[in-house]
């Protein structure tokens, strides 16, 4: 999975430059225990989390995105332990719309993995819904 975290935050880092930070306060979650929650990132007012792993705990990062303070959420799928990728993306835009006005959220899909890297096509849909969700810093020249 490591590889797969690695390459999900490069698309990050690459569609969203400077702005994507993934360390620190901004990234916890407070869940009311000692420990914090930790998503994957966040940029600007979007908490960000990237997720490879199964569907049952893809949906339990829903669950940390919608509790974390950011308004605004960004769920990032690599498509590798999950039975059905597309039907896990459409399962967690139901669970956000059962909680969150849809202008405020947004599932990406991911072509490539850590294994098959498809970089530039990931970095434009990162990109693209980076923007949707009011993220003005992105330039699609980079």
């Amino acid at each position: 999975m490591g590889s797969h975290d690695k390459y999900g935050k490069a698309v990050l880092r690459a569609a969203a430059g400077s702005a994507y930070c993934d360390f620190g306060p901004d990234v916890c979650v407070d869940y009311g225990s000692r420990a914090p929650a930790r998503i994957d990132g966040t940029v600007g007012s979007i908490a960000v989390e990237i997720e490879s792993r199964v569907s049952k705990q893809v949906r339990g990062a829903v669950l940390d995105l919608i509790c974390h303070r950011n308004p605004k959420k960004l769920l990032v799928l690599i498509p590798v332990h999950m039975p059905s990728p597309a039907d896990t993306a459409v399962q967690c835009r139901n669970i956000f719309c059962r909680f969150m006005n849809p202008t405020n959220f947004r599932v990406v899909l991911l072509a490539g993995t850590g294994d098959r890297y498809a970089l530039a096509e990931d970095v434009k849909r990162v990109r693209e819904a980076l923007k949707e969700l009011g993220f003005s810093a992105v330039s699609s020249d980079s």
